[in-house]
């Protein structure tokens, strides 16, 4: 292990990242984002999980193959670097292949003043305000849940093989959750397919032969849906895809990405204590300044029926959104930078997620926001502001 990961463990061993720093893994080299929670699958001989840290009271978690009981105690007050994550969520429902390696490649090499880079980036499976057979930029459709196209999870793994190369991990959201977005609410993603899904996504992108497998760094159950809470349809969809996922994990000896949970805003309570959950990330949304965020998320890290860490800020402003909300004034890059300032005082995240409003949905990515000229603002003064943002640590 490095002088530099050995001091980052050192640093949030007490602290709730745990994503970061797995070190030695075999070839599944789920490194350095491991889970994010007490939930450990039980893995191949061949496969060793190393030691997860966690601000988790004592927890019985259930996954797919085994119970596992952990005690914790509360750590002390930390504050230090975020890990910074950016959002594209329509990458793989829109961008063609020229898009997507400019999109990856320009983020890869943003960096602060002193070095500090962004850590990888979160997108969605299927397009999350469409329909969801709207083709992609290489013109091939998603399917159905029951049977999702073999060319366009081939062109998802693409999205995941260029982070791969360029030392970027993603946060995949299975199926975004709301209104019009065609999944759960709208009763395409359900209790009898869900399961089948699941081992689908994690059967495709963790087997063995796909080397990117590394940067596959966490499945994001949620999403801005405000009738999901706690159980009913939603949840027990939610419970099956991540069945559905670990147990492709576990076939394919992949030491297991965390499963986190994005909610709209004002829900960050919700799914307190669910078996299948690895960590919250709550969405505390574009109407939100920093100390309401700050407020939403400390009753979650103080909600007595946690069980799990509070992995981070799931998205918070984004630079130059224009809502209602906000007098229709776009979010400025001196708000986004005090957002991530006031949740890098939290002790319990260690993860923020940013988002640059003309980018998430573009077509291509790469044209808006993050040129040849650099980042766009706001990420600029983040990745500039010293002390906020660690720089990425190696895959492996």
């Amino acid at each position: 292990m490095t002088t530099f990961l050995r001091t980052r463990v050192m640093r949030i061993a007490p602290v709730l990242l745990v994503v970061f720093l797995v070190a030695c893994q075999p070839d599944s080299a789920d490194d350095p984002l491991a889970r994010t929670s007490l939930a450990v699958t039980t893995l191949p001989p061949t496969t060793v999980s190393a030691p997860i840290a966690t601000s988790s009271p004592t927890i019985s978690v259930t996954s797919t193959t085994t119970t596992t009981t952990t005690t914790t105690t509360q750590p002390p007050f930390v504050e230090g670097e975020l890990f910074l994550w950016d959002t594209v969520w329509q990458i793989a429902a829109k961008a063609d292949d020229g898009a997507m390696s400019e999109y990856v490649e320009r983020l890869a090499d943003a960096r602060g003043s002193a070095g500090q880079s962004v850590t990888g980036f979160w997108f969605s499976v299927v397009n999350i305000n469409q329909d969801l057979n709207t083709p992609n930029g290489f013109g091939h459709q998603f399917g159905s849940f029951d049977d999702p196209g073999a060319d366009y999870l081939d062109d998802v793994a693409r999205v995941i093989e260029l982070a791969y190369g360029a030392g970027l991990r993603v946060g995949i959201v299975v199926a975004w959750d709301g209104p019009n977005q065609f999944s759960v609410e709208q009763g395409k993603l359900t209790v009898d397919n869900a399961y089948a899904y699941g081992v689908t996504l994690a059967g495709t992108w963790t087997r063995p032969d796909f080397e990117a497998r590394r940067s596959v760094a966490a499945w994001i159950m949620g999403g801005d849906t405000t009738d999901d809470c706690c159980g009913g349809e939603h949840g027990a969809v939610w419970t099956e895809v991540v069945r559905g996922i670990r147990d492709a994990e576990a076939e394919n000896g992949f030491a297991g990405a965390p499963v986190l949970f994005h909610t709209a805003p004002r829900q960050q309570l919700h799914y307190l204590g669910a078996e299948w959950l690895d960590g919250h990330a709550p969405q505390t949304g574009h109407c939100a300044d920093a100390a309401t965020a700050s407020g939403w998320l400390t009753d979650l890290a103080e909600a007595e029926e946690r069980a799990v860490p509070v992995w981070g800020n799931g998205e918070m402003r984004y630079e130059n959104i224009q809502w209602e909300c906000n007098g229709f004034e776009p979010i400025t890059p001196d708000q986004v930078l005090a957002d991530a300032q006031t949740m890098a005082e939290l002790p319990f995240i260690e993860n923020h997620v940013y988002g640059y409003d003309p980018r998430w949905n573009s077509g291509r990515p790469g044209e808006v926001g993050m040129s040849v000229d650099g980042v766009s603002p706001g990420l600029q003064l983040i990745l500039d502001e010293p002390g906020l943002v660690a720089t990425r640590p190696p895959l492996s």
